[in-house]
């Protein structure tokens, strides 16, 4: 028999149990654990999802020859990564598409009971990182049944003030985070997606890796906890990025992982790669509300695009009219300011952080 532990983790208010081999509980905790909120923790949710972890080369083998024996049909449940859904008894499983770029070296299931599992091979690379993908689509999903609003967006809490930086990929959300904590000592609450609770009172971060361009590392001072840039491009918006942990980004800064903080302040970040001077402009109405609409990620996510793991509670007319009503609420009561700059402007970090900080106090 496999001996296993059991580690209890909360995230968004969620509570998560996850059971994992022994021989990979270890580099599993580790890493579960650098993801974990230290401060301003969400409000409970009454649920717990139970997932197990198996580490086992004769498991996997056996259930991957199995599930190309049966019938299976191809999803896309994550924008550009496919994977072949198959039913076996009474458990759904889902593999990676033999054509995709995906590795080979992981399976999900969903039994009858509700329990997740993950079926790793003993080789997989870097196969802690899968129980990741499946905390953040619960938390989402069951965000969504608290009234909470998905944004593309990264978050900071600057003395307890929350500040969201909404935008599309490349727009400079990192670039404003790391601003925000090299220059405030900000708290890291989200990097690109985070949830406001009913009337946009607060922001809760969504747990993912923070993704950072080879040109913001460059004009942070060199530290430890973060990747180093010499081996990434510093042309702005390029796909190639360096990642790190919540805690590890946190850590470099002398900063926390807060869950959550008031939210006080939008920023829409729209940064080019010239030496263009440093803008702030703030929006009202109508206009505020369509930047924000732009950034909305309830009920329709460019990166999410169908339920996985977890089926939709609310129908996806209930879920739009949940999100009118913050973005009507965001639009009315937070501030919402436009940032313009070049990323080759001089001392941009720094004065992108005086900037957003004027507009708190």
């Amino acid at each position: 028999m496999t001996t296993t532990t059991t580690t209890s983790v909360t995230f968004a208010g969620h509570v998560f149990d996850v059971e994992v081999d022994q021989d990979f509980a270890v580099e599993q905790r580790t890493h579960l654990h650098s993801f974990v909120p230290e401060a301003a923790l969400a409000p409970p949710c009454g649920r717990l999802t139970s997932i197990r972890i198996r580490h086992n080369r004769e498991l996997f083998a056996d259930r991957t020859a199995r599930l190309e024996a049966v019938q299976s049909r191809c999803v896309e449940p994550f924008r550009g990564e496919p994977y072949l859904r198959s039913r076996v008894g009474d458990v759904d499983w889902w593999r990676p598409h033999p054509r995709s770029h995906l590795s080979k070296d992981h399976l999900y299931a969903h039994d009858s009971t509700g329990r997740l599992h993950i079926v790793l091979h003993p080789d997989a690379h870097r196969g802690e990182r899968y129980l990741l993908r499946i905390i953040r689509e619960v938390v989402m999903r069951c965000g969504e049944d608290r009234g909470w609003t998905a944004f593309h967006a990264a978050a900071a809490s600057i003395d307890g003030h929350g500040v969201l930086i909404a935008g599309p990929t490349a727009a400079g959300k990192t670039t404003v985070l790391a601003a925000l904590a090299c220059h405030r000592r900000a708290d890291l609450v989200a990097s690109d997606r985070a949830m406001l609770t009913q009337n946009a009172a607060d922001v809760i971060g969504v747990p993912l890796s923070i993704r950072i361009a080879g040109g913001t590392l460059s004009s942070l001072t060199p530290r430890e906890a973060l990747p180093p840039h010499r081996v990434l491009p510093r042309t702005f918006g390029t796909d190639q990025k360096a990642s790190c942990t919540p805690r590890d980004f946190a850590a470099a800064f002398a900063a926390q992982v807060r869950e959550g903080a008031p939210l006080r302040l939008t920023l829409l970040p729209r940064l080019r790669d010239d030496d263009s001077p440093l803008g702030i402009q703030r929006l009202h109405g109508a206009t505020a509300r369509a930047e924000l609409a732009a950034a909305c990620c309830t009920p329709d996510d460019e990166d999410w695009q169908h339920p996985w793991f977890v089926c939709r509670s609310r129908s996806v007319e209930g879920l739009r009219a949940q999100a009118d009503q913050v973005l009507d609420e965001l639009a009315a009561k937070v501030p919402v300011f436009r940032v313009t700059a070049g990323v080759r402007t001089p001392h941009l970090l720094e004065r992108l952080a005086d900037t957003v900080a004027r507009r708190l106090s």
